[in-house]
Order: structure tokens, then sequence, then C-alpha cells
């Protein structure tokens, strides 16, 4: 599917629930990609992964994967329009989209998660800081805190790239950006997830989010996958993490412990 968000045309996959019927709403679930160069392409869904959009659509949800700005395959103008801009205009192409599902009268407003693994978990810890528009959130190895992302990752000259500088040189533009800066008041409950030898995201990211939240009283589980670098490897690990996001979902989505 496709939509309009100020001068650009944003590409999305939308996968339907298996017992689809027009004229009804499905609780829907939003899935951030990582990159953020990456790109959502037309694949089979029944793969492992993360999150299983194959178990999603079997639940009765509809899942919709945006490639907003900043994602590769579309073109230079596209792929280069969140730097310096993280959680700016790619936040407004999400949400656009998803008000997009609505207005075709599939997906039912007011039943809506979103999650996200790596940039995708910045965009999903951001989501939630912004709005309380989603029900649940799920955020797997995210990157919560860019100035100290910048001084633990093995990429430390990631961020100084898309923002034009080092955080002691921009420390406002690092704290605009940055999910930490804005956590006071989060309601959404989430779920975090993240590996314990991750090197590209370290888990003190997540270890962050998780407090501020926990020490503020929102709903809120912290998993650390033992052995596991940025991606999950072990088959029995990558099974839990797929099995907990379906119920943390079901719980808070649909209501149905």
């Amino acid at each position: 599917i496709r939509w309009k968000n100020s001068d650009f045309e944003i590409e999305g996959l939308l996968t339907y629930p298996t017992d689809y019927k027009p004229g009804n709403k499905y609780p829907l679930l939003v899935i951030a990609h990582g990159g953020p160069m990456g790109a959502f392409t037309r694949t089979c869904d029944a793969t492992p992964g993360t999150y299983p959009v194959a178990a999603f659509a079997a639940r009765g949800y509809c899942i919709l994967r945006p490639n907003v700005r900043g994602s590769s395959g579309y073109g230079a103008k596209l792929r280069y329009a969140n730097y310096n801009d993280w959680g700016g205009g790619d936040y407004r192409d999400l949400l656009a989209g998803v008000d997009h599902v609505i207005g075709m009268g599939i997906a039912d407003g007011e039943r809506m998660g979103i999650m996200g693994w790596s940039y995708g978990g910045f965009m999903t810890s951001w989501t939630v800081t912004q709005t309380n528009r989603f029900r649940a959130a799920s955020v797997g190895a995210g990157v919560t805190n860019l100035v100290s992302f910048t001084g633990t990752a093995d990429i430390p000259s990631f961020l100084p790239d898309y923002f034009g500088g080092q955080f002691w040189d921009k420390p406002q533009q690092y704290e605009k950006h940055s999910a930490m800066f804005h956590v006071r008041g989060v309601k959404t409950p989430t779920l975090i997830q993240h590996g314990e030898k991750d090197e590209r995201v370290p888990l003190s990211q997540g270890q962050e989010f998780y407090n501020a939240l926990k020490q503020q009283g929102c709903t809120t589980k912290m998993v650390i996958y033992p052995r596991t670098p940025h991606g999950i490897e072990e088959p029995a690990l990558l099974l839990d993490c797929m099995q907990r996001n379906l119920d943390w979902f079901d719980q808070y989505v649909k209501g149905s412990p």
C-alpha cells in the first residue's frame, strides 16, 4: 500500500488477518524495521523471526510494515531524509500509514500495538514517548539514548554521521531525538527484549528505558537473552522471543490473558 506524507509517498506492506472479512475491523500491529536504512520486501511471511507476522495474522491481527523515510530502495532523497531527524519525519510517516489503514476500514484504531528491533526499537521507544495511541509496545535491542549509545556501541561514528557532529558538539540535538529525554509520563505497556552480548546496541540501552518506565509505574517487562548478540541466533531463544511478543500483544491489545 502507499500513502502521502508531506513531500513523500511512503510504501508499506499490509498483511491481512487469515480470517479477514470485508467490513470488519481488526486490531492493528505496526512493525518498524531496523537500519534505519533497512526496508521491508515481499518475502515469505512464515519464516521465523522476532516478530512472527504469520502467527500474528493467524491470531486475528492486521500487520503494517512501513518503509518510512530513511529506508533504502526508493532513491537518494528518501534515503537521506531522516538525517539529523530521527523520530521526526520517519515517525510522522509511520503514523500517517496507521491513519491510512484505519481509513481503509480495516484497522481498529482503538486496538493497536507497535514493535521493532534495533532502529525499529528506537522508533518504538520514541513512539510511546510521543503518543498514547498504542495499547502495547515491544522494544527489541532499541537505541533509546543517543548520547550513551554513541559512547558504548561498536559503531561510535554512526550517529555523528547521521547528526553531523559528535554529541559534545550538538548535545541539544542528541537529547531532542532520544526517547530517554522524553520518557516522563509514558503509559503504554512495554516489553523490552535485548541480547546479553549485544555490542551493536549495548544492553544498557534497554536497561535505561526499562528502569525509567519501571520507576514511573508504567507496566513493563525486560527479558535479557543470554549469549545473544544484536540478533537472536539460538532457536530456543528465538522461539521464546516470538512467544513473548504474541502473548504481550494478545494481553494488552486484545485483552486476552
